[in-house]
């Protein structure tokens, strides 16, 4: 890996060009002068290509490089290190003396830097010496003798070990497959569609390494279906290395085969222009399937395809791969993204690996859980992890002992070498620069939910981003993300307001990384097992308890802390062993003061006390030159010390602590109350590099130099007053780049003037204005990436929705106390990429009206304190809403949605009413309402008329009913229900399928069921038949 070598690289040219530190420039310069830091660093260079040309061949590989190899990766990497160490070490010499202001003070600081000229010239000659050695033992190093001996690759293949893992794939046999039923039945269904679709259809399955694609495939491949619907057939794998005409060489060769046809002679010497052609008259009026198993690029389907017609005979290919965004580019109906195997079946297949009998022991019962929970339905590593446990010792101890070391098991066990080889193929895919990006990851705990924004300040905080021109490094940061969600090595996290975007590791891959990383002595993880902190580890996290540190691991970059109880007196103790950090993550720690050496970090990039118990920053924070990132939210400091000023470097600023208040299992902030905000000084506003700054309170001189912040993506500005509108707005129109707007009023009653703004940024995306509008401003309708808009008591009179729906790309819309209207309406063909509705505090709102065709892709729907709302009509249009929260809405619109208009709600899988009694959400459910004949009882044993909620509900799952017609309601009218209805059919002359539920709508007894003693499902002997009306309901 040539990261930490390009990084140093980066450092060295900085100070060879003089740029390590603006007012020692000169000094800086002459104080290298003899010490041939431009051969250190051109040796390095070599060095880096060297590494990175040796990782782009370890991508085109299955097999990793030889132990010579890894031994000279490993050297570089360390002697790349030191480098950094004794360049760290000098600035932080520079550093500490450069307090002076003038010219005068530095230059009587010089002298004190000689003292340290002469260890650090001893140690960057030893350096220089050691990258010498190991130049001169490797510079005749040839790359191709690690080349495979087989000829495997040269097919396209990839290497045996791979080849023999793929084709153990295909042979494990269909009592061994779990979970793949629905999966197998729509592939062969697609496959075998021909007559409806006779063009040419390529399908593809995605999925990470592991999943089971292979296997699924296989399964498809070889059933009667397909076998017998094709004229001819060929498998090909295509991994990482291949050559297009030996693809189409060995294509051709298994169609003959499957066609038992002689295989032309001269089809091995063919170039790619006549092995295409003779496919393409071989497969002219055949009927062909053809999967192209293991696809990482997708310039193979493009070399390809040419060679296959599209011959109107419904031939088909499928192709397997792990890169979602390869595969979406077949269209959203040929794409099956495979899904981890649920609880159930997961454990199922475990057990059926792990125990003769396929039944795990009551004593092994908690290990065999969490050893599948670890592999998170991951089929290969249940597979895989199963068959490690059959070879051990069925006691608790041993099981305990594997269940604790799986990171370590699955670097150092052969057992586990298969598991290791397929994740580390899609590890060594990775482009070198997101390799220390993935294994960043794994400092989080596990099954952390990583906010992106977070991870993204992080890593450019440790310089693990590489430029690229027209884009900020965190845009290149979002770009990695995207690569790595996309390569199945990190899983995005549906976010309930689609706004906070959050992604995770799999555990099993939080292993791989965590192995990989100890390896490489790139991290250390301490999560409260007893195992030894490495000393040449470079990041460092902990959680649940804190390891002991000292003088060796001095080296440390990074320290993440997660939810440790540690004191002041403890934190200075890490700070005066760890002084060259450029991460400290304190975030959730429950310290309360900061010691005096926090300010001696001279390396500090990033600084979180997010949610800790701080009240003060230090006046000389801006000794902190290089920092990058301060996040003090929901911490307890009021005021940004004057020291902020001096941090020229300064990318990102979040001070606000807010009070969150719960709505069912979600959290709204409510902007215009309930928030504080840090008190920040007016030169804030000096700070060039700022892209990020949440929260800054307005006052007149703030609000005319905020435009100077030309580089702010995300912007909150607080306490705004009306007589601030016309400067505000002045300067907004000089930030261009801004992406996140949010002006909060100095009270809820204060107008905001933003009238005045007459060119708004045009790529702003989401927009909060909390406080009151005279009118929505025009120049809204105007911004087309918009995606979010937020409106806090804005009281306004006219209706905003006839000038929001002019919005193309809206995907949430906050109306708090926005509108004193009566009535809202979503008009047809408007608000289609709308997912998120909340509507609030509207107290003089009677009538909602969604119009066919309106918010078609609508999810979330949050109605509070809309205390006068009557009306809901037209949210059966809103077929994709997935959940309706209802809070202090009327007795009367309650009564309908449980009454008569049940029919247009009961579409919404959840759906929630607030309950003030206890506290909390409960489901809405319909109102039953019984007539229960005089001298008989329910099977309740009451003999009343009374309201039933679906608890108490005959519910009929699967249930065979005879004699079925509809009434002019559209009811089904069952005149009979069967006595065994696991044995029966409907009959005709309709046929309702059986895998609906019915709820009972209303009943009319003649003589009443009996319920029979059961768990679930619940089982009906009927004594006598009685007529019912049941309605289909997707409710449940």
């Amino acid at each position: 890996m040539d990261t930490a070598v390009r990084f140093v690289i980066k450092k060295l040219v900085e100070i060879v060009e003089g740029f390590a530190n603006e007012g020692l420039k000169e000094a800086t310069s002459s104080l290298f002068q003899g010490l041939q830091i431009e051969e250190i660093q051109l040796e390095l260079e070599s060095m880096g290509s060297f590494l990175k040309d040796a990782d782009r061949r370890k991508r085109r590989k299955f097999s990793n490089d030889g132990e010579g190899m890894r031994t000279f990766e490993r050297q570089v990497r360390e002697v790349a290190y030191k480098v950094e160490d004794i360049i760290d070490k000098y600035m932080y010499h520079i550093a500490e003396q450069d307090t002076g202001e003038g010219l005068v003070e530095r230059a009587i600081s010089l002298p004190k830097l000689y003292s340290y000229k002469r260890q650090i010239a001893s140690e960057l000659q030893a350096v220089k010496s050691d990258i010498q050695g190991i130049s001169k033992r490797y510079k005749s190093y040839d790359l191709r003798e690690k080349r495979s001996t087989s000829n495997a690759n040269d097919d396209g293949g990839g290497g045996e070990n791979w080849q023999h893992l793929r084709q153990h794939a295909r042979l494990i046999p269909d009592v061994e497959i779990v979970g793949i039923k629905e999966d197998k039945k729509f592939l062969i269904k697609r496959l075998t569609e021909s007559d409806q679709v006779p063009e040419r259809v390529a399908l593809s399955v995605v999925g990470m390494g592991g999943l089971g694609k292979t296997t699924l495939v296989t399964k498809v491949y070889n059933s009667p279906e397909v076998e017998n619907h094709f004229d001819c057939h060929a498998w090909i794998t295509v991994s990482q290395t291949y050559k297009v005409d030996k693809l189409l060489q060995n294509l051709m060769k298994e169609l003959c085969k499957s066609t038992k046809e002689p295989i032309p002679k001269s089809v091995a010497e063919m170039d790619y222009i006549e092995i295409s052609e003779m496919l393409i008259s071989y497969l002219q009026k055949k009927r062909y399937v053809i999967v192209l198993d293991d696809v990482w690029e997708a310039i193979v389907w493009n070399d390809i395809q040419l060679a296959l017609p599209n011959n109107g005979c419904g031939s088909r290919v499928i192709i397997t791969t792990r890169m979602d965004d390869f595969a979406s580019s077949f269209g959203v109906e040929n794409v099956l993204r495979l899904r981890h195997l649920g609880n159930d079946n997961a454990f199922i297949l475990f057990c059926s690996k792990a125990f003769s009998n396929k039944s795990c022991p009551p004593h092994l019962k908690p290990y065999a859980e969490s050893l599948v929970k670890k592999c998170e339905g991951l089929p290969l590593a249940i597979v895989t992890i199963g068959g490690l446990m059959s070879m051990k010792e069925k006691s608790s101890l041993e099981w305990r002992m594997v269940e604790a070391s799986l990171s370590w098991q699955l670097g150092n066990n052969k057992d586990l070498g298969g598991l290791k080889n397929v994740l580390l193929l899609s590890f060594n895919d990775l482009p070198y620069n997101l390799k220390c990006c993935f294994l960043y990851c794994s400092l989080f705990p596990e099954d952390c939910l990583i906010i992106e924004k977070r991870l993204i300040r992080l890593w450019v905080a440790q310089g693990f981003i590489q430029e690229r021109r027209g884009q900020t490094l965190e845009e290149v940061a979002a770009d990695y993300i995207k690569d790595l969600v996309c390569r199945g090595m990190l899983q995005c996290v549906e976010s309930p307001f689609l706004i906070i975007k959050k992604v995770r590791m799999h555990d099993v891959l939080r292993e791989l990384a965590i192995s990989i990383g100890h390896e490489e002595n790139f991290c250390y993880i301490n999560d409260g097992k007893e195992e030894t902190l490495n000393s040449k580890a470079r990041y460092l996290s902990m959680s649940n308890s804190v390891v002991n540190v000292g003088p060796s691991n001095r080296h440390l970059r990074s320290l993440m802390l997660f939810k440790i109880e540690i004191s002041s007196l403890s934190l200075r103790g890490i700070l005066l062993s760890f002084k060259l950090l450029r991460v400290l993550d304190l975030e959730d720690s429950p310290i309360e003061s900061l010691p005096d050496e926090l300010v001696e970090l001279f390396n500090l990039c990033y600084l979180s006390l997010s949610n800790t118990n701080v009240e003060e920053l230090p006046e000389s924070i801006g000794r902190l030159q290089n920092l990058q990132t301060l996040d003090i939210r929901q911490s307890k400091i009021d005021i940004l010390p004057k020291g902020v000023e001096k941090l020229k470097k300064m990318r990102h600023i979040l001070a606000y602590r807010y009070t969150e208040r719960s709505v069912g299992n979600l959290n709204f902030v409510k902007f215009a109350q309930d928030i504080k905000f840090a008190q920040a000084p007016t030169g804030i506003c000096n700070l060039m590099c700022l892209q990020t700054l949440e929260v800054i309170e307005a006052n007149n001189e703030i609000v005319k130099k905020i435009g100077n912040l030309t580089q702010l993506r995300t912007l909150t500005i607080a306490k705004v007053e009306r007589d601030h509108g016309v400067e505000l707005c002045a300067s907004l129109q000089k930030l261009e780049s801004l992406r996140i707007l949010s002006v909060i009023a100095t009270r809820e009653e204060e107008i905001i003037n933003m009238e005045a703004l007459s060119t708004a940024p045009t790529h702003l995306e989401t927009l909060i204005l909390a406080g009151r509008l005279e009118r929505l401003p025009l120049w809204i309708v105007s911004l087309q990436n918009l995606t979010g808009v937020h409106l806090d008591s804005s009281q306004l009179n006219e209706d905003p929705l006839s000038s929001l729906q002019a919005l193309p790309n809206l995907m949430t819309l906050y109306l708090a106390k926005a509108y004193v209207g009566t009535k809202l309406c979503f008009r047809r063909g408007h608000f289609l990429q709308l997912k998120l509705l909340n509507i609030e505090r509207l107290t003089q709102l009677n009538q909602i009206k969604f119009e066919e065709e309106s918010m078609t892709c609508i999810q979330l729907l949050f109605l509070f304190d809309c205390r006068n709302l009557k009306t809901i009509e037209g949210i059966q249009y809103s077929t994709s809403l997935q959940r309706l929260n209802l809070k202090e809405v009327s007795g009367e619109l309650l009564g309908k949605i449980r009454g008569d208009e049940w029919v247009n709600f009961q579409h919404i899988p959840r759906l929630f009413n607030f309950n003030s009694t206890k506290g909390a959400y409960e489901r809405l459910h319909q109102i039953f309402h019984t007539q229960v004949p005089s001298g008989a009882q329910d099977y309740q044993g009451r003999n009343e008329e009374r309201q039933t909620s679906p608890p108490q509900t005959l519910t009929f799952r699967d249930v065979a009913v005879g004699e079925v017609r509809k009434d002019i309601a559209g009811y089904f009218l069952v005149a009979r229900v069967l006595r065994n209805p696991s044995q029966e059919i409907f009959a005709s002359p309709l046929s309702i399928s059986l895998s609906h539920q019915y709820i009972l709508h209303h009943h009319y007894h003649r003589t009443l069921p009996t319920i029979s003693n059961s768990r679930s499902p619940v089982k009906m002997a009927f004594s006598t038949a009685f007529i019912i009306i049941v309605q289909k309901s997707n409710a449940l």
